[in-house]
């Protein structure tokens, strides 16, 4: 059984036609996690995403004398969160425990509730805070400001509470009692109604109620069934309902218990919509009568998007801009990973990994390479990356892996993409006229170290007077450790320097394209040009990558060009590794298993159900960092392990465990709102929730297996471990 305040069990029904006709949809679905509220119990001190809880702007603390005591949580001078929850309105109190010696007598916090000024309070050990009988039902946001004090908390709760009631799913419905309440937000379309059944306690009590609400994103709320233990609720017994959704948009269905005794049941709850001869279905996957001769997937490492010139950059990458003008370009494309190994196996299987990131490729999931090799194509992997090559086992499929080491030492330049060329041309040049081929390349450009040959190197750090920074991963690292003080200068000189290789790589794209034109005509040739994920150029205050979701991480370029096959164009909504992964491997295999969308011959139009939703995972990181966004909001959930909970690692690192950005408002996502956002972000939330569970790993976390030596000289080399 599952208790009210804990993650509900759903049972994942797939959407059918009633006999009405009409399609039906369960509410209780296995892509959100609806949302159990009760009043009782403490905030928890550690991460989490239920009610009652530490927000964001607390940083933690192990407290007494050398820091070996009971957790606390010290507050941040600009301000914190923290989440309580009220399902019925009345006076009550937020009582703090402060740890001892922290605090000053004469000091104050300023109060903010659910965006209501509430004044200062005075500093005392509990600090008890008034909180108003009004305020709303659901999640209430409680701001606290410290003003001439610290504020060192190591627990809270409100009182007095309503005693938790229960919620338990069972055998598809949802069994309810005592005072609780279950949200589930979806996105509705025009039209759609709510269907289900109530079956009321029995024997019920005199205090118990039932209560069904919406809440739309407008404000409009409505209360469209309620159940009492009346003398007409007894007779009426068990009962089915349809309710209107209130039109397209998202909706807010709130189911609510009071009062104690035995427990109602909802069930047969669906989302009704038109008939299901008026719903669109999914075009089918395209047939090609001439597949491409060669198949080039190219990714260059550590690529952020705006770096790119037709995405925003500057003059870095003529390559890549002809090829978005002759081609597709997606405007919206992200990452689901922001380090290369959990980013490399997303695009191989089709797969997005939210934890054991840092693992090899597990046996028995089906690669890209495998469907080609299938489909008579000669397969080849060109790899200048440790994390992509047999020590991790994404060479599965491949039958010739050359991998092409990075030294610092060997060259004066970061020479990867030329070397790597060679010895593609070179292999190409050994098949028999006619065979087909797919060929990936992992490019480590602009990756570090940022060490391009003249001239790029002066062409683009041209201007920059007062800096004699390099960009040696040791400097890097340096800079990552707080090792290093940086001027204004320095830093533009270092984003010069990746700009400068990039550059250099693009060029010596341009050239290993032309070679594969004198090979392949232009029509039976099919190039994939994308990135890994991104790099921090001090956006937040860090550098490298792999310890943040922000966009400069995990938005990347990709342009898809195949003349005579693909219409030149820009789409501008969202696509991911995992939409590549499905396109490459639709062209040999249309059936293959995956969790993305084609986006040939043209990129879909997303799903009514199933909007435009982007998750991503720092899936290496141990305890986790996750992200889920929308076209305006982007939620990130950042747990880990321990104590380390927040983003980055060394300089720009920050220690909220939970942060909500405005991109609308916020595209440079510097201010957090985390506790706001409404439905939005309760969507999201809920959405971020049931991909975590469904994704996280329930085996024993066993400790991977090492790699040789060789390998790990080479991660060592880039910086990956110590």
């Amino acid at each position: 059984m599952r208790r009210a305040g804990a993650a509900l069990a759903v049972l994942a029904v797939a959407a059918a036609c009633g006999d009405d006709g009409r399609l039906r949809r369960p509410l209780l679905d296995s892509r959100y996690a609806p949302d159990v509220l009760v009043e009782a119990g403490r905030l928890a001190p550690r991460p989490t995403l239920d009610g009652n809880r530490f927000v964001a702007g607390w940083r933690p603390r192990r407290g007494g004398l050398g820091g070996g005591g009971q957790l606390a949580l010290s507050a941040a001078s600009a301000g914190a969160r923290l989440e309580i929850v009220q399902l019925a309105p009345r006076a009550r109190t937020l009582a703090l425990d402060l740890e001892d010696g922290t605090f000053d007598a004469d000091g104050r916090v300023k109060v903010r509730a659910a965006g209501r000024d509430l004044g200062a309070v005075a500093v005392a050990d509990p600090l008890e805070i008034p909180l108003p009988p009004d305020l709303p039902a659901g999640r209430v946001l409680v701001e606290l400001r410290p003003a001439g004090t610290r504020l060192v908390v190591r627990e809270g709760r409100v009182r007095p509470a309503l005693a938790a009631g229960e919620a338990v799913e069972d055998d598809g419905g949802l069994a309810q009692s005592g005072d609780s309440r279950v949200d589930v937000v979806l996105r509705a379309a025009a039209g759609e109604s709510l269907a289900g059944r109530f079956a009321p306690p029995s024997p019920a009590r005199a205090q118990q109620r039932f209560e069904l609400r919406l809440e739309r994103a407008d404000g409009h709320t409505a209360e469209p069934f309620t159940w009492t233990p009346s003398l007409l609720g007894r007779l009426r017994g068990a009962r089915r309902f349809e309710v209107p959704l209130g039109g397209a948009g998202l909706v807010r269905v709130s189911l609510v218990a009071r009062g104690e005794g035995p427990p109602a049941r909802w069930s047969d709850l669906f989302v009704v919509s038109a008939t299901a001869a008026s719903r669109g279905r999914e075009p089918p996957a395209p047939t090609w009568a001439e597949p491409p001769e060669l198949v080039l997937l190219y990714v260059m490492d550590a690529l952020r998007a705006d770096a790119v010139g037709h995405l925003g950059g500057g003059g870095a990458t003529p390559t890549w801009d002809r090829l978005a003008r002759e081609g597709l370009t997606f405007r919206a494309h992200r990452s689901v990973a922001p380090n290369t190994l959990p980013s490399t196996k997303a695009l191989l299987t089709g797969e997005a990994y939210a934890d054991r990131g840092g693992w090899k490729l597990a046996e028995g999931v089906a690669t890209l390479a495998e469907a080609y090799r299938r489909a008579g194509y000669r397969t080849a992997l060109f790899s200048g990356n440790p994390w992509v090559g047999p020590s991790y086992g994404v060479d599965r499929g491949f039958e010739h892996v050359a991998e092409v080491a990075l030294d610092e030492h060997r060259a004066p330049y970061n020479d990867n993409a030329e070397r790597l060329h060679e010895a593609a041309l070179a292999w190409l040049a050994s098949l028999p006229h006619g065979a087909r081929a797919f060929v990936y390349v992992h490019a480590m450009h602009p990756h570090n170290p940022y060490a391009a040959p003249e001239p790029w190197r002066s062409d683009f750090t041209a201007g920059v007077g007062g800096s004699t920074v390099n960009g040696s991963t040791a400097t890097l690292l340096a800079l990552s450790r707080r090792r290093l003080d940086l001027t204004a200068a320095d830093r533009e000189h270092l984003r010069r320097l990746y700009a400068a290789g990039l550059a250099y790589a693009d060029a010596h794209l341009g050239r290993f394209l032309e070679a594969l034109e004198e090979r392949v005509p232009r029509r039976s040739l099919l190039v994939a040009l994308t990135s890994d994920h991104g790099e921090e150029l001090f956006d937040h205050g860090g550098v490298l990558h792999g310890y943040t979701l922000y966009e400069e991480m995990i938005r990347i370029p990709l342009v898809l060009w195949w003349p005579g096959a693909v219409t030149p164009g820009e789409h501008a909504g969202p696509t991911s590794t995992l939409d590549l992964h499905a396109t490459l491997a639709g062209l040999v295999a249309p059936d293959a298993a995956g969790e993305g969308r084609s986006l040939l011959p043209r990129p879909p139009e997303p799903d009514l159900h199933l909007p435009d939703l982007h998750l991503a995972a720092a899936a290496s990181v141990k305890g986790g960092i996750y992200s889920v966004q929308s076209a305006r909001w982007k939620l990130v959930w950042a747990p880990r392990r321990g104590l380390d909970w927040g983003l980055g690692g060394g300089a720009g690192r920050t220690r909220s465990a939970e942060y909500l950005f405005d991109l609308e408002a916020d595209p440079r996502e510097l201010a957090n709102r985390a506790g706001e956002g409404g439905l939005e972000a309760a969507w999201l939330r809920s959405r971020l929730r049931a991909w975590i569970a469904a994704k996280t790993s329930r085996q024993t976390r066993e400790e991977e297996p090492g790699v040789d030596d060789e390998t790990r000289r080479r991660l060592q080399a880039l910086g990956y471990v110590e």
